[in-house]
């Protein structure tokens, strides 16, 4: 069970932009910028990975909520630089605060939640 001793507890994650994940690899723009969703999931996928060491055998978390300004461009070659804390637990919930930053200049800054829910629970819906 997570409890507000969680606060503050976080990671980083940096991601390398290449072609596959630009938004003219998504066929909506023609320019080799990162694309928003891409850039959604690498703040997601650095938060499963700050969530994993707070979770009992058998759990994991899910995304629930996404709230994200995407603010610049990241272009292909750059490297992306994801840096995500806890700021609330609820709940079997977890809220984040999200940033991801090439160099000096903030990419993207937001909120994201996640629900802690058992695996097997998952497994047995689908």
């Amino acid at each position: 069970m997570v409890d507000e001793s969680a606060i503050g507890k976080g990671a980083t994650c940096d991601w390398l932009v290449d072609e596959a994940l630009t938004v003219r690899a998504h066929g909506t723009v023609d320019l080799p910028v990162l694309a928003t969703p891409n850039l959604i999931f690498m703040l997601e996928d650095t938060c499963v990975a700050a969530a994993k060491p707070l979770l009992d055998d058998g759990e994991l978390t899910v995304g629930t909520a996404v709230y994200v300004d995407h603010l610049a461009a990241a272009p292909v070659g750059t490297q992306v630089h994801a840096d995500v804390r806890i700021v609330a637990v609820r709940p079997k919930r977890l809220v984040f605060r999200v940033k991801a930053t090439v160099g000096q200049s903030v990419v993207a800054r937001g909120v994201h939640e996640r629900a802690i829910v058992k695996k097997l629970d998952i497994e047995r819906r689908l």
